[in-house]
């Protein structure tokens, strides 16, 4: 039977950025809105103790880093990420120690994609799978960088002799998330037991409009959770494994989750424990 300690905790963090960019990277660009929603999101952090913490793509900036540091002695911090060398990297804690994860599918739009050739699924999963794999309680998370996940998300989840992981943990800067929504679809589709965590911006770019947030989890729920949290106004997406979504304002989304193989989606089995519990939403 599920125990309470087994339920992995997960808060993500949806920030508004501003960000800019010229011919050969993208750039954060630290404002006083920035620094004060990182300030709140850090004492979020402190009261609700969660394993694994999300936030954007393109959020991260040196200012927090020896706060996250210190964070990830007890938590796995995916702090967005930030240009290295001209490369689009994902900027991970854990255990006090940074790590830092080149992303393999660019966006068009960014400047990095000039020098980047098409990759093969067999071959991200060959070569770079691994460096893109963490475990927290005893469980595999797959970190993907926004197109990472649109590209790869798909083949991971259904391969047999890979998909014994928990979920996709997803950092964003996204401004078509219409089409991440339709990727997620179609990967839950195929695979009712695996849960997606995208964390998406709202953000300006180059002084306009364009991360236009709409976070959201996907993943196995049980039947009358889905019910009782859409009763307490929590708004999901027309999809079975659509858990719970974020509007297009700086906010945050934890929840607790429960290995899929120890539920129940209708309460008849000997696993009947509900999935996600604790399910809060509010402003940063």
């Amino acid at each position: 039977m599920q125990r309470k300690d087994d339920y992995i905790s997960i808060v993500m963090f949806q920030l508004h950025l501003d960000l800019a960019c010229n011919s050969k990277k993208e750039f954060l660009i630290t404002t006083d809105d920035y620094i004060n929603q990182m300030k709140n999101s850090i004492d979020i952090i402190h009261k609700l103790k969660p394993d694994i913490i999300v936030f954007p793509e393109m959020s991260y900036s040196n200012d927090f880093e020896d706060a996250m540091l210190e964070i990830s002695k007890m938590s796995i911090v995916v702090y967005g990420s930030t240009y290295i060398d001209d490369h689009n990297t994902t900027i991970i804690f854990e255990g006090g120690i940074k790590r830092e994860v080149v992303k393999r599918y660019p966006c068009v739009s960014e400047p990095m994609a000039r020098k980047y050739k098409s990759l093969s699924a067999n071959d991200f999963i060959r070569v770079y799978l691994s460096e893109h794999t963490f475990m927290v309680k005893d469980q595999r998370i797959v970190v993907l960088n926004c197109l990472e996940y649109y590209n790869m998300a798909y083949f991971i989840a259904r391969d047999m002799n890979i998909n014994n992981i928990l979920g996709f943990v997803v950092p964003c800067s996204n401004s078509n998330t219409k089409v991440f929504l339709q990727e997620s679809m179609a990967i839950h589709n195929h695979n009712e037991n695996i849960y997606s965590f995208v964390c998406n911006t709202v953000s300006m770019y180059n002084g306009e409009a364009y991360g236009d947030g709409n976070s959201y989890i996907f993943g196995p729920i049980q039947k009358h959770e889905k019910d009782w949290l859409k009763e307490e106004g929590v708004l999901c997406f027309e999809h079975l494994s659509s858990i719970a979504r974020l509007g297009k304002t700086s906010s945050y989304l934890y929840c607790e989750i429960a290995d899929p193989k120890q539920m129940s989606r209708f309460g008849r089995s000997d696993f009947y424990e509900t999935t996600p519990k604790n399910l809060t939403i509010g402003n940063i």
